[in-house]
């Protein structure tokens, strides 16, 4: 594997699937609190949303790297 196909990958890593799995974890956490829990706070509805937050936060990077790998792609044709 070349280092611009792992380039590549860990982008495709940061934007896509972290965002995903905070996702996930976010509806785990939503189901859990509402419906095995019982509670129907507020507070409860922000808490299980903070992992899909950090998770499209951790992308960020992600987006400005992709930006530049392209910049640096054409530079270097």
């Amino acid at each position: 594997m070349s280092m611009q196909q792992l380039r590549d990958r860990m982008i495709q890593y940061l934007i896509i699937t972290v965002p995903l799995a905070g996702l996930i974890v976010s509806i785990l956490g939503i189901c859990y609190f509402m419906w095995w829990s019982g509670d129907h706070s507020t507070a409860a509805l922000i808490y299980s949303l903070i992992p899909f937050g950090m998770g499209v936060l951790i992308s960020i990077p992600g987006w400005f790297w992709k930006h530049e790998a392209q910049k640096h792609d054409h530079r270097k044709e």
